[in-house]
């Protein structure tokens, strides 16, 4: 947005910013944490501290201390954030996903070098985050920064970049539990957690999210062992049937795929659509097996597997997926669940392009979460905007 526009703005600004940031005591805090919502939706190649304290006419060293140096909890401000979000999206799912973040110093807390998006390696940090997703839109509820091993076994370093004392490396899976956790004590209930493959073939993560009585629907890669459910009960051990990979079934049940438009066109993408079947399944590894024995029943729970293809004939599966929902979900809804990923692709690019996720200079640990918490904020703030009536042609 231009100077113009976001000044237009003010009014909602100061409404939506006097609630995120209630918790902050000092009056100056919060009105250097409007002017860092209002650097990051202003027009500008980079949204890092020197440009935008340049285009917004304030100290350099103000608006640098706020972000990187001052100890204001971030989480107090995101727990305010996922609640308004919560309200205003009406999530019909929420999102787990990772996201990376180039960096150039190796103090930069939690960077390693390692696979970097479109990078194949490169130095970087990255960080887990949940995203509500509705057909009104989506924004992010809550973030954490990853945490390599290496760097939670050397204490100094972690000193040096403001890591936290006493913190100890956590899998992303394990983060995204923990994420969970939070959103939930803080009073919001995830009605469906979905996950690429990174979290979907991780027993714990899918047992974790079971004992939280959470739903989930998750990505499986094609090795994935099944077994195909019949209504009859069967033990986790059982030797009644071979188990069979989810590629091999898809194969054996690809004349029952049904195609669906699941992403409309609009402007800049085209229509998405594929082919899709669902099959009853009982997933049959051996930690998902040895984990089932030790419970009371011993039954292997019956699962539904989702299959798509991009046509019809010719080609492999595309992608797979598995979900604890009702058998009887109809396949229109667990298509559209399984494919609403793109939507925290689209957070992601928005708060990149637009809002300077990326652009954040500052090395230490609770800087980076002041920085995410803010661009989250920024993106809820448009997509209000978005949403309301007045609010014109509001990016």
């Amino acid at each position: 947005m231009d100077l113009q526009a976001v000044e237009a703005l003010d009014a909602d600004l100061a409404e939506f910013t006097g609630d995120i940031f209630k918790y902050l005591v000092y009056k100056g805090q919060r009105g250097y944490g409007q002017q860092y919502l209002r650097g990051l939706m202003l027009d500008g190649k980079r949204k890092s501290v020197e440009p935008m304290a340049a285009r917004l006419g304030i100290p350099r060293q103000n608006l640098g201390h706020f972000v990187a140096q001052s100890t204001w909890d971030y989480s107090e401000v995101m727990r305010r954030i996922a609640a308004r979000a919560v309200a205003v999206v009406g999530p019909t799912a929420w999102v787990i996903d990772d996201h990376p973040f180039v960096r150039y110093g190796h103090g930069t807390a939690g960077a390693i070098v390692q696979h970097c998006g479109e990078r194949e390696q490169h130095l970087c940090q990255v960080a887990v985050s949940v995203h509500a997703v509705s057909g009104r839109g989506s924004t992010p509820l809550h973030w954490r920064l990853f945490l390599p091993q290496g760097w939670a076994q050397d204490p100094a370093r972690c000193a040096r970049a403001g890591v936290p004392g006493g913190l100890t490396h956590r899998t992303k899976q394990q983060i995204a539990l923990d994420l969970l956790d939070e959103l939930i004590a803080w009073g919001n209930a995830p009605p469906l957690v979905i996950a690429d493959s990174d979290y979907g073939t991780n027993v714990a993560f899918r047992t974790g999210l079971a004992q939280r009585d959470i739903h989930w629907l998750v990505a499986v890669q094609g090795d994935t062992v099944v077994l195909p459910a019949t209504g009859v009960p069967i033990t986790a051990w059982a030797r009644r049937r071979p188990s069979i990979s989810v590629d091999q079934l898809a194969r054996d049940n690809r004349y029952r795929a049904r195609r669906y438009v699941y992403r409309p066109r609009n402007a800049g993408h085209p229509a998405r659509s594929g082919w899709f079947v669902a099959i009853p399944v009982h997933i049959a590894g051996i930690i998902e097996r040895g984990r089932v024995a030790k419970t009371a029943g011993r039954l292997l729970p019956e699962r539904t597997l989702l299959i798509q293809w991009r046509r019809k004939h010719g080609g492999d599966v595309f992608r797979s997926w598995i979900t604890d929902l009702p058998a009887d979900t109809p396949l229109s809804m667990l298509v559209r669940h399984a494919t609403s990923r793109w939507h925290i692709e689209t957070d992601y690019r928005e708060m990149e392009q637009a809002l300077g996720l990326g652009d954040f200079e500052g090395r230490s640990y609770g800087g980076f979460h002041h920085h995410v918490t803010l661009v989250s904020a920024a993106h809820l703030f448009c997509l209000e905007q978005r949403l309301n009536p007045k609010a014109g042609d509001t990016p």
